[in-house]
């Protein structure tokens, strides 16, 4: 007799865990869940409670986690992690002929590989986000459900199989463009276990390695190549803890369309908010919006670059998070920040509210104008002049358009990473140390970092 428990968990797991959509390997063709249910409910049924004794491996292990981790083993399906072809790539459409339509050979070849790839892993589906989800006409409500989803799908997968279209061996393949994407960023950190593959569909790495998430060397590579630690490479877990180092990560890849530099992290960071395009870089001001408020660690305002038009404190992008603009000898890592300044910050009709150690200054002045990275712009450092005594400038840029120049008559700091006292109001600012602040004057706020 078929155990209650174990069904209810399967359908569970097929309607929260994986893909609504799949490829059947055996017969190209996309299927939607009721397919799957009704193939496995046998197996699933099958189950005895000797098997949950037996796939119960320490003790006071939970039946439930015992008994998903079973489902997994018999619901086997591997995921696709690429870059489009520039002929396209086939549709759920053309999939759900059976493939008698299928144009577009590069795609074709691609699915094939890829589908003959996971069946070799003991996989009877296959996912690929190029057929299984619709893009002639999505509803906004499938948006909103399958992206914040595919990090779990991706996580639940049996293998990522990752194509790299531009490369063959492990000496060249951190120039392909597919370390470039937004979203093969996700595809790298959830998986458990992930198969590079190079242009002709040979393993990057070990022929005989199932998991090159295990590859010591592989994964100093990607390391190196990603500025991702291996730890984080080998074992992700989303939320909102050292958000900008998460966008440091991000801020080396693009995207096609701008709204997705913001809804490629969402699962990432363990966010939920509405999916809408059309809105450009506003869903990245959206997503900061929830990340401030949720995280509270105050280094998430320590970036350079242009500012957002619409929330003037923050970047437009993660690209406001990346090296090129911040320098490397006055960018700390996230413990630098930890437990420090305001832990009520909040952002409220697209201002912030945030509470600042204010340290006047007297008589500074700016240096040279020059050139910044973005056309259009200029940088000016600020002369160490005028500072308190104890008080002395490492680096400051700041970055204004090459039509308004900012040259305020009085300026002051705010201190964001300010020391906690027992007086609520009152910060400290400590000896030696680097403190990242906020340049005010003339009712605009730009940033610099500093060490008392």
């Amino acid at each position: 007799m078929a155990i209650e428990e174990v069904c209810r968990i399967f359908q569970e797991h097929l309607r929260e865990s994986i893909p609504h959509r799949l490829i059947a390997i055996s017969k190209m063709e996309v299927v939607e869940q009721q397919w799957v249910e009704e193939l496995y409910m046998p197996s699933i049924k099958a189950v005895t409670e000797k098997d949950i004794e037996q796939h119960t491996f320490y003790p006071n292990q939970r039946r439930d986690e015992v008994i998903r981790n079973i489902v997994k083993g018999i619901v086997k399906y591997a995921v696709l992690s690429h870059r489009w072809c520039r002929e396209g790539e086939v549709t759920l459409q053309e999939m759900s002929s059976g493939g008698t339509k299928l144009g577009k050979p590069s795609s074709r070849h691609k699915l094939a590989n890829f589908c003959q790839r996971a069946a070799e892993y003991g996989c009877g589906f296959a996912w690929a986000d190029t057929c299984c989800i619709d893009r002639s006409n999505p509803p906004p409500e499938e948006l909103d459900k399958a992206i914040p989803r595919m990090f779990r799908w991706y996580r639940n997968a049996h293998v990522c199989i990752v194509h790299l279209a531009e490369s063959s061996t492990l000496d060249d393949f951190l120039g392909d463009s597919w370390f470039l994407q937004i979203w093969t960023l996700q595809e790298l950190l959830a998986p458990v276990r992930v198969k590079f593959y190079g242009r002709t569909w040979s393993p990057i790495r070990n022929i005989r390695a199932d998991n090159d998430k295990a590859d010591q060397r592989l994964l100093a590579a990607l390391s190196t190549g990603t500025g991702i630690p291996v730890q984080d490479i080998r074992c992700y877990w989303a939320g909102t803890e050292r958000v900008r180092e998460k966008l440091m990560w991000a801020s080396r890849r693009t995207s096609r369309q701008v709204e997705d530099g913001a809804y490629s992290l969402l699962a990432l960071l363990d966010v939920h908010m509405h999916v809408e395009y059309g809105i450009g870089e506003e869903a990245f001001g959206r997503l900061m919006e929830v990340l401030l408020a949720r995280s509270q660690e105050c280094d998430i305002l320590a970036w350079a670059g242009i500012a957002s038009t619409k929330y003037v404190f923050l970047p437009p992008s993660a690209q406001g998070y990346s090296a090129q603009y911040l320098d490397e000898s006055y960018n700390p890592s996230h413990e630098h920040y930890r437990l420090r300044g305001d832990q009520d910050m909040i952002i409220i009709d697209r201002r912030l509210r945030v509470k600042l150690l204010m340290v006047e200054l007297h008589g500074a002045t700016f240096g040279d104008e020059i050139p910044f990275l973005q056309d259009g712009y200029h940088a000016c450092t600020l002369l160490p002049k005028g500072l308190p005594s104890k008080v002395t400038i490492n680096h400051v840029s700041i970055v204004s358009s090459n039509n308004t120049p900012w040259r305020p008559s009085k300026l002051a700091l705010g201190v964001v990473d300010y020391g906690w006292t027992s007086d609520d109001e009152k910060g400290l600012v400590e000896k030696g140390r680097t403190h990242f602040c906020l340049l005010f004057g003339a009712g605009l706020i730009h940033k610099q970092v500093g060490k008392s």
